[in-house]
């Protein structure tokens, strides 16, 4: 009888263990007025469930503007061209009204001036939109958590507009010259996936060599490490 007890105690313990909350998904509004581009929304939302959660679209600023004050998302993705409307005075419209979510512009502008723009008029990022397809996991990922987003190549471009009135550039860091090769591509926005076929070597062998570039130059991200890049010399000038 004692070993019976025993034997099922271990069961019994188990069993009051409290279960883990779901992370409940984060929740994004799409603004275009481009019913294919909504379409196109939509699908890469729904590919990205359970974390990401399609919460409405809608066609212009005021239709925008009833549907996220009504919903709150966690996120909206805001089309900086919506007709003859600006995603840029929608931006700054939800804004004074208090959204506390976070809104990521994107667009087929070019990143002078309408990037520092979006960002001027409260966006917590940039995405062009020909990088969705690849970038908007990411991208959302990170202005959900707060911070700003801008792919590398819209870093590296609003970065050389301030570096141009800047001093001489700094020394660059002991770098192999396979490190250096790693810190090129990741200054012209490659993935890891991306970098291990340029470099001839495996994911892990390439993500090794980001963790190096990134340890050694002394920043946290692929934007910061792009930005040194550019401050080295590593990156065209004329390149966007």
């Amino acid at each position: 009888m004692a070993r019976g007890l025993s034997d099922a105690s271990p069961l019994s313990h188990t069993e009051r263990q409290p279960a883990r909350a779901p992370v409940p998904p984060t929740r994004v509004v799409v603004v275009d007025d481009d019913p294919l581009a909504r379409h196109v929304y939509r699908s890469l939302l729904d590919g990205m469930a359970p974390a990401m959660e399609h919460a409405g679209a809608a066609a212009s600023a005021r239709e925008a503007m009833e549907l996220v004050l009504t919903r709150l998302p966690d996120v909206v993705l805001v089309d900086l061209l919506l007709g003859d409307e600006s995603g840029l005075d929608l931006v700054r419209a939800l804004i004074q009204q208090g959204f506390a979510g976070s809104i990521l512009a994107v667009s087929v502008l070019p990143e002078d001036p309408y990037a520092s723009r979006a960002l001027e008029a409260g966006a917590s990022g940039y995405l062009r939109k020909e990088d969705v397809g690849r970038r908007l996991p990411e991208a959302i990922a990170t202005v959900v958590q707060g911070k700003t987003y801008l792919d590398p190549q819209t870093a590296a471009h609003l970065l050389r507009q301030l570096l141009r009135a800047r001093g001489p550039r700094p020394q660059r860091p002991a770098l192999t010259p396979r490190e250096h090769e790693t810190l090129e591509l990741l200054a012209r926005g490659l993935s890891n996936k991306e970098i291990s076929a340029s470099l001839r070597c495996t994911t892990r062998t390439a993500k090794a060599h980001v963790s190096r570039v990134l340890q050694k130059l002394g920043v946290e991200d692929r934007t910061q490490a792009a930005v040194l890049a550019i401050r080295f010399g590593l990156v065209d000038r004329g390149a966007s």
